[in-house]
């Protein structure tokens, strides 16, 4: 938990502007008619092979009339090393090389550059595309745990062992947390083969995962898997080079030297591959990169202060992420983490507002070849402590949460506004759909009194249950978290002492045969009269 934006351009113009700075912060180069004007129309898997189309309206000079295909790593600016393939000039062309799909010549995670021969120099004609079809590669993915939208953040110490509390919770979506560092290394004792390399991970640590992912799973749970990357003593080559000068709680994966990229390809195959329902561990249906990536110098620290020179870092391991787990899993959520400062800036120079950030991601991504990521959000009360959000703590606070979409902060009181705004045509996925959307984390606490905090929860459920772009909301948490609690933030269902708060009854009926009673305690409570109406606000 934790607690700049665009002026009020179309959101056309803005990817526009965005695509421009893209090409400026990747080496890549965009050229005008006359002068080439080549363009990559799609890279894709096809059976064992890579295969590249390309475009010209008009034909660039070169020595020697060929197009000449590199294959770069994520760090590579421009094209280096030696072409890959090469076929003659025309407007139309289509490369296909080998995938080498499980040996050290892989190019799932490459990016692809189309370059031509000037001057006895390959000189860059495209910018750079990425393969955007990897669940080509997964053969028998499961079909998603799609059993209801009420989640939980779960208190590990009460997973499986005799313990029911989930059960009568009727908690349908799991939610947890997998720290990169804790699987990488350790005992050693589980060895992969990935890619033509050979790595060793921790098995203890991987067993109390599996044990979470395989319990839920077996008492039906769909689950959602947050990846994190915290700094390690000797494994700091997962940390992104422009992030280990700084001090923060996780931080930008390595996707810029190769032993970091190839380490991150590899633990989170793995992860995907151990999870996938097929190996008797569970089945991770959601893949969480990362945690609100906006508030930079805490949840995903880099040095970098540039807003886009720090979206294309993220969006770099959110494509590395995404090509390792849907070639494990076709059909599961790969999530780019926002908090609610939807365009507000918490604190200048260490955040960068939600919206801002989401905009400039989506630009870089689409550029290089647009994937169908998928959103987590964490649409807090503003302030967090204050859970009575129908009483605005004051005429500050009121108006900090607008039914607008330049809302400063985003709750479930205004999540309309997040919906709206992913239907708008420039953030819809590869196949022009929505993307799915994942409220993995959003609680409300005691401190102001038990009937607010299970009248807030009941409130934020209806509000999802009737919208039909959201796919799950995590309430945090189970149990309270000492420091949380000392913070005002008493989130849980249960106290620590295991005793249950009037949150746990009303958690528990909100969406069965009793949810009718529930509703109607917590519409009196909030003073709401007409149910429905809140429940569609505009």
């Amino acid at each position: 938990m934790t607690k700049k934006s665009f002026s009020a351009l179309s959101y056309a113009l803005i990817g526009a502007i965005v695509v421009l700075s893209v090409f400026s912060l990747t080496g890549t180069t965009s050229y005008a008619a006359g002068t080439g004007a080549v363009s990559i129309g799609s890279v894709s898997i096809a059976g064992e092979n890579v295969v590249v189309t390309v475009s010209a309206s008009d034909i660039p000079a070169s020595d020697d009339g060929k197009y000449y295909l590199f294959a770069e790593k994520v760090y590579q600016g421009t094209v280096a090393g030696a072409p890959v393939a090469s076929v003659p000039l025309g407007a139309n062309a289509t490369f296909s090389i080998p995938l080498g799909h499980k040996t050290t010549s892989c190019h799932l995670y490459d990016k692809f550059q189309v370059a031509v021969l000037q001057g006895g120099a390959y000189v860059p004609v495209t910018g750079a595309r990425y393969i955007t079809n990897p669940e080509a590669l997964a053969s028998n993915s499961p079909a998603r745990k799609n059993n209801g939208k009420k989640g939980l953040i779960l208190d590990g110490a009460k997973i499986g062992n005799g313990n029911t509390e989930a059960s009568q919770l009727g908690v349908q979506q799991a939610a947890y947390n997998i720290n990169l560092e804790d699987v990488i290394g350790g005992n050693g004792q589980v060895i992969y083969e990935y890619n033509g390399k050979t790595y060793y991970f921790d098995s203890s640590y991987l067993s109390q995962y599996d044990h979470c992912v395989r319990t839920c799973t077996q008492q039906g749970m769909g689950v959602t898997m947050v990846l994190l990357n915290p700094r390690a003593a000797g494994e700091e080559f997962m940390i992104s080079p422009s992030s280990r000068g700084g001090r923060a709680t996780y931080y930008m994966m390595n996707t810029s030297e190769d032993k970091g990229l190839e380490y991150l390809e590899a633990v989170v195959s793995y992860l995907a591959f151990r999870y996938n329902g097929a190996n008797g561990q569970g089945q991770v249906d959601n893949w969480v990169i990362g945690n609100e990536v906006n508030a930079k110098n805490i949840w995903n620290y880099s040095g970098v202060s540039d807003l886009m020179t720090y979206a294309q870092l993220y969006a770099d391991e959110l494509r590395v992420c995404y090509n390792a787990i849907k070639s494990r899993n076709a059909n599961a959520y790969v999530c780019v983490s926002l908090d609610q400062n939807w365009t507000h800036i918490h604190n200048p120079g260490s955040y960068y507002s939600a919206r801002a950030t989401l905009e400039a991601i989506n630009s870089c991504i689409t550029a290089q070849g647009n994937i169908d990521w998928a959103l987590a959000e964490h649409p807090y009360n503003y302030p967090m402590t204050w859970t009575s959000f129908w009483t605005p703590k004051n005429a500050t606070t009121a108006a900090m949460t607008t039914h607008s979409i330049d809302t400063p902060y985003l709750s479930m009181e205004n999540i309309e506004q997040l919906t709206d705004y992913m239907c708008q045509p420039a953030m819809r996925n590869s196949k022009g759909a929505v993307r799915p959307i994942l409220l993995t984390e959003v609680g409300y606490s005691s401190t102001q009194g038990e009937e607010a905090q299970a009248a807030a929860i009941v409130y934020a459920y209806q509000r999802v249950a009737t919208n039909q772009y959201i796919k799950l909301i995590a309430f945090n948490r189970q149990t309270d978290y000492p420091l949380e609690v000392s913070q005002g933030l008493a989130v849980g269902l249960t106290r620590q002492d295991g005793s249950r708060k009037l949150a746990f009854e009303y958690y528990q009926q909100m969406n069965g045969s009793n949810a009718g009673a529930y509703i109607q305690k917590s519409a009196a409570f909030m003073g709401i009269a007409d149910w429905n109406a809140a429940m569609n606000a505009r």
